[in-house]
């Protein structure tokens, strides 16, 4: 795992350094979200989180402005409440990262007020956690440094400067370090309702 972190961690900041040898445009990020993590502690519910942060994007080809690749580095709230309870109280499993999605990104029409699709990998790197309200099992609360996930979403773009996105992330690995119930995987999820502005 150590070492497919590092490959990954590498590829991504590869791709990032592509960047100095074009046209970058800049911008910031925020949002809301829901994110929830299967299985680790039984049934569960959505968390309600805000994310905010930088963004860079590059024209891949010059022949027109529909392809493009869209590097962010995200600060997000994500997690869970159990629906396990313990003496009437509701447990918290609260995990916040530093994420940072790579997309492709496709813009419908060249120009001007247009859809576009967008879909990436993800690296995740855990900056802080909150377990309270009933703690089930410490066992189960052992979530690791690093997630790895993968990214598919839409929006509207005003004039390439003011951009509102629907996301949706998809865990790939195990988010915890626990024993799995019925050999599940305790893969995370967040969807998210994102507003872009460019600098122009």
């Amino acid at each position: 795992m150590k070492n497919l972190k590092t490959n990954l961690l590498s590829l991504f900041l590869l791709s990032l350094s592509t960047f100095s040898f074009a046209q970058i445009e800049f911008g910031v990020k925020g949002g809301i979200g829901l994110s929830n993590t299967t299985i680790v502690h039984g049934v569960s519910k959505e968390r309600f989180g805000f994310l905010g942060g930088a963004v860079a994007k590059y024209q891949l080809t010059t022949r027109n402005e529909n392809h493009y690749l869209q590097a962010e580095v995200l600060y997000t709230n994500q997690g869970e409440y159990s629906l396990y309870k313990e003496g009437g109280k509701k447990y918290k499993a609260f995990l916040n990262y530093i994420n940072i999605p790579i997309m492709y990104k496709y813009y419908f029409d060249d120009q001007g007020k247009d859809f576009f699709l967008e879909a990436g990998p993800q690296l995740g790197f855990k900056v802080s956690e909150k377990f309270d309200d009933g703690e089930p099992e410490s066992d189960n609360n052992i979530p690791k440094s690093f997630d790895f996930a993968f990214n598919i979403g839409g929006g509207y773009s005003i004039n390439r400067q003011i951009e509102f996105n629907l996301r949706y992330q998809y865990g790939l690995i195990d988010t915890y370090d626990f024993k799995k119930w019925d050999n599940g995987t305790n893969r995370s999820s967040f969807l998210t309702l994102g507003i872009t502005y460019f600098f122009k």
